[in-house]
Order: C-alpha cells, then sequence, then structure tokens
C-alpha cells in the first residue's frame, strides 16, 4: 500500500500516471492534462484535465488537488478517465427493463426504494417503467438491479421514470477495485454528513493545535498569500474524520471571496489534506473558468442579483468561523493504527455502514477487466444526497427533519 497524501493507493503516483497517459487517457480522448496552480497565488497544486469530445452535462475539464504535482495530475487524469466511461454508455452496460416494484424483488425486502434517495416532491409509480443496471450486491455476493439514472452521468436517453437527478457521487477510480471502492464509499460518506449539515450545520471550528509538515506547508501556502484559512469538522454517525476548509480573502467582495471543500477519511490526516487542496482547486476553477458546472451558480446569481450573493457570501463567512463550537485537532479520532491495507480501510468503512443499519453497498465496474486502472460506481441504498442543487432526500434526512421540527 502507498500512502500518498490525500489518498491509500496500490501503486506510486508514477506508477499510476504512467499506465494512464500510455493508453487509457488517449482511448478516452483526453487531449491535455495542463498544470493551472500558477493561475492563483497560493501555489497548492491543482491541474486541470480537457476532454473535448465530452457529452453534453458531462465535463469537458476536470480537475486534481495535491499536495505534490503528480498527485493533483493523477487526480485530474482519473476524474477525466471516471466521467468518460460514466457516460452513457461507453461501458457498454445492459440494460433491463423493470419497475420499481421489480427492482426492489431483486434485492430480496432488505431495502425499499426510497432508500436511493429520490428528488424532493417526487414519487415512484411502482409498477412503471424504470430502466435498471444489474449490479453487484458486494456483501451477499449476489446480482441485483438499481436505477440506471443512478449510474450514468449524463443518461438523457432515459425512457423511464426520471426520479434522481445526475450526480457523479459515488463514481471513482483506482489501481484496482478494492482502491476504487474505497475511494467511493469515502465520498458516498462524505456526502451523507454534507446532507445533514446543509439542512442544520453541527459543524465545530478546529483549533489546529498539532498537526504534521504536510498540513503546516498547506497553512503556510495560503497564509504567505494573504488569505485566511478556516478548518471545520463535523461529528457524524460513522465516527470518522469529516472536515470542511474554508480559503477566504479579507473582504468579501473580492470575486472568489470563499472557496469550500470538504474531506471525509479513517485517517484524519488525508481528510483534513483533502478538504484544503479541494477548496484551492475550488478556487482555481472559478479562476480557470474552464468548469462548465460552474457556469450554473453565476446564471443563478445573476438572476438574483449582487445584494443577494453577498448576502450568501456573509453567511458562509459566517459559518465558516464561528466560534460557538470548538474542538481541538488532537482530540478527534483517527483509525490509521486499524488501517494497515486498503483492505483494511475497506472493511473498517463496512462496518461503519452496518453499525448504522445499512447492510447493502451495491458496486458496478465501468472500466474493462483488461483496463490497468478500474472504474467504479458505488451505490449504497440509505446514505443521504442532498445538496442545494440537488435536493434528493431519503428516509433517514426526513425522519431527522421532522425530529428537529
Amino acid at each position: 500500500m502507498q500512502r500518498l497524501s490525500s489518498s491509500l493507493r496500490r501503486r506510486s503516483a508514477e506508477e499510476t500516471l504512467s499506465i494512464i497517459t500510455n493508453d487509457l487517457a488517449p482511448r478516452l480522448g483526453i487531449t491535455r492534462v495542463t498544470d493551472t496552480t500558477w493561475l492563483d497565488r497560493i501555489g497548492i497544486p491543482v491541474f486541470a484535465s480537457i476532454r473535448p469530445d465530452a457529452l453534453k452535462g458531462s465535463l469537458c475539464v476536470n480537475a486534481g488537488k495535491g499536495l505534490r504535482p503528480a498527485e493533483a495530475k493523477i487526480g485530474a487524469y482519473m476524474e477525466a478517465i471516471e466521467f468518460s466511461l460514466a457516460q452513457y454508455n461507453t461501458a457498454q452496460l445492459t440494460l433491463v427493463e423493470s419497475t420499481p416494484r421489480q427492482l426492489i424483488d431483486s434485492h430480496e425486502g432488505r431495502i425499499a426504494f426510497n432508500q436511493f434517495c429520490m428528488l424532493y416532491g417526487f414519487s415512484a409509480n411502482a409498477d412503471a417503467l424504470i430502466m435498471a443496471i444489474e449490479v453487484e450486491d458486494v456483501l451477499r455476493e449476489k446480482k441485483v438491479l438499481a436505477p440506471a439514472e443512478l449510474v450514468f452521468i449524463p443518461y438523457p436517453e432515459n425512457p423511464g421514470q426520471q426520479l434522481f437527478g445526475e450526480s457523479s457521487s459515488g463514481l471513482a477510480s483506482g489501481n484496482d477495485l478494492v482502491e476504487a471502492s474505497v475511494h467511493a464509499m469515502c465520498e458516498l460518506m462524505e456526502r451523507d454528513v454534507q446532507a445533514f449539515n446543509h439542512l442544520h450545520d453541527r459543524s465545530c471550528l478546529v483549533h489546529l493545535d498539532q498537526y504534521s509538515a504536510e498540513i503546516a506547508a498547506l497553512i503556510s501556502k495560503v497564509n504567505d498569500a494573504g488569505l485566511s484559512l478556516s478548518v471545520r469538522y463535523t461529528e457524524n454517525c460513522f465516527g470518522l474524520a469529516y472536515f470542511q476548509a474554508f480559503i477566504m480573502e479579507e473582504s468579501p467582495q473580492a470575486p472568489i471571496s470563499v472557496a469550500t471543500g470538504s474531506g471525509l477519511h479513517p485517517i484524519k490526516e488525508i481528510a483534513l489534506i483533502r478538504a484544503i487542496c479541494e477548496a484551492a482547486q475550488s478556487r482555481l476553477s472559478h479562476i480557470h473558468g474552464g468548469r462548465d458546472d460552474i457556469i450554473e451558480r453565476v446564471k443563478y446569481f445573476e438572476k438574483k442579483g449582487r445584494s443577494v450573493e453577498l448576502e450568501a457570501i456573509s453567511r458562509l463567512r459566517n459559518v465558516a468561523t464561528s466560534r460557538e463550537q470548538m474542538i481541538d485537532y488532537s482530540a478527534i479520532d483517527c483509525q490509521e493504527a486499524a488501517i494497515p491495507t486498503i483492505e483494511a480501510a475497506w472493511t473498517l468503512l463496512i462496518e461503519r455502514l452496518q453499525a448504522i443499519g445499512l447492510s447493502s453497498v451495491l458496486r458496478v465496474v465501468l472500466s474493462k477487466a483488461t483496463d490497468d486502472i478500474t472504474v467504479v460506481r458505488i451505490m449504497i441504498p440509505g446514505l443521504e444526497a442532498f445538496e442545494p442543487g440537488l435536493k434528493r432526500v431519503g428516509p433517514r434526512l426526513l425522519t431527522y427533519v421532522k425530529q428537529s421540527a
């Protein structure tokens, strides 16, 4: 196992880069990966990948971040590879005409359909057409059905019920199946914590009382650029480290007044590095201007007006810096001692899911068996996925809202 700054890998960064660039990236239409770090004054490595033939609804420009340039470059390549293989139907998966009732029957009563988290206000017709994909129920080693809408992005050809919207959550890659699955699982758990925070923020300001040389280097880069860093931690049902990082300009009037990033991982240093680097990546994505998804935010505030945008920025800055609740970084639990291998990380994540009563992990492999890089899409019925731009709600979040009210 290779412990990189923001991930666990089978191979070194250099080995992975060699594999990607020799075959997979050119085959999937990734024409260029470029260092965009110099566009900002922070100096945290961020790279952008270019895939000109991406379908409408996917991304032509993807990004990667990391403590070292090689890691950021890998991230940009990997995200582009993931999005390419998630397009309908690049992976040549077999579509199954089904209904919600038949789909759930394939799970033998272990889950309910609403655990897939439909868009708020939507309801499924139990006996109307829904397109499905045969996937693996990992824990039971059994083939079951999952909504195709949760596998492909984009999926405009969908002739069945459209209930979930488009999201890349749970889409991940790695040097092998377990590595990719760990990345996907961490992302889905991260989104679950975020979903609850979107409705009621429970985070604490983190007092960085002790940290590694790698984190110290990131903090110095932010401070030396004349920016401020705020880190928040949210206690969660998984008992894993989850951080949000906020990189802020001095003035709320600045074009990128606040940039945010998040990370969840059993190893708390990895979670924190991911959050800080993602915030830096967020800044650079806005500066670079190449990502298609940024346009929607710009259009939204163009309609609402600058005053509404400034109010939203002010609220976000207040949340980021609130000292109402605080926690020492040294007091936050870390599971590094329990993770000597990537397999151990996967086992720990499964145990944390089962501890909250979730026992279905659905996985479909999008890459070819002959590829040296594995791309997976994982779905975990019962984990929440709500975000302001995609209001999907499942039973756990609904219960939480009712109890809070």
